[in-house]
């Protein structure tokens, strides 16, 4: 697409052909019972969108043939090819420091999973979007990777002698361990192998069969020194974490309030999680138990996705409780949402991380040195507003409020909105901080604090010298 003149018009079944797995035109009614269950099975085949256009013309006609077949498709199973998989154990009875990187892709794989890391010894990541995988208290858990992840992850991966990625696609390649570590990948997809970092041994099936395959090729690790030390690294972690999570600090801390969001969850609660500062704060504090799930809008990074995903997994799993946890600056995206679960009295929960700024754009301004541009949103009642929209509204402004206000709100029958004040200078803070990271902040706290937003006279001897 981006080769194609400026001037030249783009045809909508050539735009929807470029980026879908199915597309066509339905130009006749015969067409519609076929050519649906063609889309249907090309979208269950994916991964991918099929596209179906309808021209507003055949949109009313009546459709004399009937459907015919039916769209069940059953995925095909196989583990990976016999030599990789011979391969990529006489790798790991070598290690001495396995890590395990496991993404959403081992989501039909926990028990096989759980297996192969106790005969290794290896602590488990979980990347953001396979958060519900394992409990975050699981002891072979040692959190996730990358800006929101745990300090006794980036540890392990530094220190690792192999690294095993099942079912991931993790993109930050900062995040990953030095080049010469030699790396194992299964995943469906051969596409994927090796795309983020070196691979070694690529396995491509099944992730279940490939780590029963796998693991019938191993035998279990005496030594557990390397768990043993990585279990203990994320127990100081959770220390550290847990300062936070219990202050009574006033403005409140959001680190408290998703502690606490998490702690209120019913044991099979649904957790959806919008984008922003919000995510670093449930990533890390919120704590996923067994039988919870957990989504976001992982490959995206939409903002607004909470309201109308709560609302469709609430539609989906009628009885179960279903919470989103969203920023201020998602929510006013379109509140008008509201009106549809309003509609069909959803008993669905949101949580307003209210911090009157867009955190997250200030968070990667100062990163990078610059002062604070065009973040702030202004103060506004957020429960009102969803009072008029017909939903409950609840409103705290004080620690000591907090759990009575969400206990009531997350018992409510009906859709209810929690605005939640948070602390607006709260920082996000990296498991692993940069030099460059430190330098631009502080050079942008100097920027604000003097009110310049550019290098200019004498403020620029300051940042030199910081710089």
């Amino acid at each position: 697409l981006l080769g194609t003149s400026a001037h030249q018009e783009l045809d909508q079944d050539q735009l929807f052909a470029a980026v879908s797995l199915f597309s066509r035109t339905i130009v006749h009614p015969d067409q519609v019972p076929s050519v649906i269950l063609q889309a249907c099975r090309a979208a269950l085949a994916g991964p991918g969108v099929a596209h179906l256009a309808l021209p507003a013309n055949l949109a009313e006609r009546a459709v004399d043939r009937p459907a015919y077949g039916v769209v069940h498709l059953r995925p095909v199973r196989s583990a990976a090819h016999p030599d990789d998989i011979a391969d990529a154990a006489a790798l790991l009875r070598e290690t001495q420091r396995p890590v395990i990187l496991a993404g959403i892709g081992a989501a039909d794989a926990v028990e096989e999973l759980l297996e192969l890391a106790e005969s290794l010894g290896a602590p488990i990541i979980k990347t953001l979007r396979a958060k519900a995988l394992l409990p975050d208290d699981h002891p072979l858990t040692v959190g996730g990777l990358g800006l929101l992840g745990t300090r006794a992850a980036v540890n392990a991966v530094q220190h690792a002698d192999v690294l095993l990625m099942i079912g991931t696609d993790y993109p930050y390649r900062d995040f990953y361990p030095a080049p010469d570590v030699p790396a194992i990948q299964i995943d469906l997809d051969p596409r994927r192998i090796g795309r983020r970092f070196p691979v070694e041994v690529g396995l491509v099936g099944d992730a279940a069969m490939t780590l029963a395959a796998l693991g019938g090729q191993l035998t279990p690790k005496p030594d557990r020194s390397w768990l043993e030390h990585a279990q203990q690294d994320m127990r100081r972690w959770r220390r550290w974490m847990r300062r936070f999570e219990t202050s009574d600090a006033s403005p409140l801390r959001p680190e408290r309030l998703a502690a606490v969001v998490g702690a209120h969850l019913t044991d099979d609660a649904i957790v959806v999680c919008d984008t922003g500062t919000v995510t670093a704060w449930v990533a890390r504090h919120l704590a996923i138990r067994e039988h919870q799930s957990f989504t976001l809008s992982g490959n995206l990074a939409s903002m607004n996705y909470g309201l109308p995903a709560a609302i469709g997994a609430q539609l989906a799993y009628p009885d179960r409780q279903v919470v989103a946890l969203v920023g201020d600056g998602s929510f006013t995206m379109l509140p008008s949402d509201l009106i549809t679960a309003v509609e069909l009295d959803l008993p669905i929960t949101l949580v307003i991380f209210d911090n009157r700024k867009l955190g997250l754009i200030t968070a990667e301004e100062e990163a990078e040195g610059f002062a604070d541009q065009q973040t702030a949103l202004p103060a506004c009642d957020l429960a009102a507003i969803a009072r008029s929209f017909g939903a409950s509204g609840y409103r705290v402004s004080e620690p000591e409020d907090l759990e009575v206000t969400l206990a009531k709100a997350l018992t409510d029958p009906h859709p209810a909105v929690v605005d939640v004040l948070v602390d607006p200078d709260e920082l996000i803070v990296p498991p692993q901080i940069e030099m460059a990271q430190a330098l631009g902040y502080a050079e942008a706290k100097i920027k604000e604090f003097f009110g310049v937003g550019q290098q200019e006279g004498g403020f620029e001897v300051i940042t030199n010298v910081l710089r």
